[in-house]
């Protein structure tokens, strides 16, 4: 956090304010991080998945841990993750869901919904979860069963399911996990409905969404861009809603490479991402 703040790590605007933010969540002294759920899943994570995970991802895993002892619930109950392309959101957002159905993140029937536009998109972060539990399933067949349609941990009875814009009804209530993906495909909000009508019922419900800018204006993602800057300018104090926006503000920034990590925070890892862009 101090890093962005002082600019040693360039950052948009919106990232900036979100760091007040998160410090005056965190002040609150009945807020509790536990370290102990965040290094065990950072553990899981990068044995599983074969991965060392990058330092915004390392501080998106630590805010999902923050709960309020008082009610034992979550501070952060939906996440807004905007970022640019090639970044890897779903490469990060993949090995969160599955760690979020095992009995180390502790909540039993923690249901996940992958929700996009296309099959093609929500399959994605399913895929990437199927293919390691192929890749380590001497060991995990102990702990999931799995389809081409459905993954289910049968320590916790969670499963993590892909569903399309297609769908028509949904019972939220079954799920505690949404993950809306490539949010700015949405024109408005009437898929998104059909799975947050009776969303929240389960312990520690948390809604990730993950998009990149994309192109649709006067759709969803603008709507819940306005929201979140009345979130960090401190207009609306009372909500769960993490908006962590990765982006370049200043046109001339975006001919600056060195700039370009302010909308894609995987960049100083990746020097073959950095030849594409």
């Amino acid at each position: 956090m101090d890093d962005i703040r002082s600019g040693k790590i360039p950052a948009s605007e919106e990232l900036k304010l979100a760091m007040d933010y998160i410090e005056f969540k965190l002040n609150d002294a009945d807020v509790f991080i536990n370290a102990e759920k965040i290094n065990k899943a950072v553990e899981l994570i990068e044995r599983y998945f074969e991965l060392k995970l990058l330092n915004w991802e390392l501080f998106v895993l630590a805010l999902v841990h923050c709960y309020y002892k008082s009610k034992d619930m979550v501070v952060f109950d939906e996440f807004l993750i905007v970022m640019g392309r090639g970044n890897g959101k779903n490469g990060f957002i993949s090995p969160l869901i599955w760690y979020l159905t095992t009995q180390y993140h502790g909540v039993k029937g923690y249901n996940v919904d992958i929700v996009a536009n296309n099959e093609e998109q929500a399959k994605t972060s399913f895929e990437d979860v199927y293919n390691v539990l192929d890749r380590t399933w001497a060991k995990s067949k102990k702990f999931f069963y799995k389809t081409k349609e459905i993954i289910r941990n049968v320590k916790t009875g969670s499963y993590i399911k892909f569903n399309t814009s297609n769908a028509k009804t949904k019972d939220g209530k079954r799920t505690a996990c949404l993950v809306l993906d490539e949010l700015h495909e949405y024109v408005d909000y009437s898929t998104i409905n059909v799975f947050t009508r009776g969303f929240g019922k389960r312990k520690h419900s948390r809604i990730f969404k993950i998009t990149t800018n994309g192109y649709v204006r006067g759709g969803v993602l603008d709507e819940e861009l306005e929201m979140a800057e009345k979130v960090l300018t401190g207009e609306i104090k009372d909500l769960g809603l993490l908006p962590l926006i990765y982006k370049i503000n200043k046109k001339e920034d975006a001919e600056n490479p060195d700039m370009w990590v302010k909308a894609n925070p995987s960049l100083p890892y990746f020097p073959e991402l950095q030849k594409e862009m």
